[in-house]
């Protein structure tokens, strides 16, 4: 190499490597145009567009809610209506016990009996063939628990109406009496669980103490 031409290389800067050049580039685009400042005026849209949309959209499985408000809550106060109302122009459930332990009479309990399990049994039959989405189901089961707590107290009536000894009969009367009270804690639960199912928020808590035999028998 001539002495020229080594001085001209010497004297020559180095050559860059292209993504040097970008960079460059970039960073002079960005001082002009404030790209970092576009850049987060476009983030900070793109999450309150997702906040607003959150808050504005249906909340919970609406869905699902009418549908159990539809097909399972009839039933429920059809099953209710069998202990506070009677059925078929029978008595209630609710006056034969009075009737049975506090007059030790019987006869409502020995007459209307049968209509009142055949009721139970009718509405847990068709409480089991409500055609619900998947996410309603746990309070379909939860109704039906209800439901299947007052047909058992109605039985254990039966029994109590049967019984000789006074002992044992003021201790069933009881338990019917403890039977309808989870029954009715759990239909209050059930109830709470539709309001869930669109965004709806209840307490959680033990249900509520029992009456004791104790003081079942006083």
């Amino acid at each position: 190499m001539s002495p020229d031409a080594a001085d001209d290389v010497a004297g020559r800067p180095a050559a860059r490597v292209p993504w040097q050049d970008r960079v460059g580039r970039l960073t002079l685009f960005s001082r002009r145009h404030r790209a970092g400042l576009l850049l987060g005026v476009a983030l900070l849209a793109a999450t309150l567009g997702i906040a607003v949309g959150r808050a504005t959209a249906p909340g919970g499985d609406v869905e699902a809610r009418e549908a159990v408000e539809a097909n399972l809550l009839p039933l429920a106060l059809d099953a209710d209506g069998i202990w506070t109302s009677g059925i078929d122009d029978g008595a209630p459930v609710s006056e034969a016990l009075v009737a049975l332990r506090h007059d030790h009479d019987a006869s409502l309990v020995e007459a209307d009996l049968a209509r009142w399990l055949e009721g139970y049994d009718s509405v847990l039959v068709r409480l089991a063939g409500a055609d619900l989405p998947v996410s309603a189901r746990p309070v379909q089961r939860q109704f039906m628990a209800a439901v299947t707590l007052s047909r058992d107290a109605a039985e254990v009536l039966g029994h109590a109406a049967q019984a000789t000894d006074d002992d044992l009969r003021r201790d069933l009367t009881t338990e019917v009496g403890r039977l309808r009270q989870r029954s009715e804690q759990l239909m209050q639960s059930a109830r709470a669980s539709v309001s869930e199912l669109t965004g709806g928020r209840a307490d959680v808590s033990p249900m509520s103490p029992l009456t004791t035999f104790r003081d079942g028998g006083s």
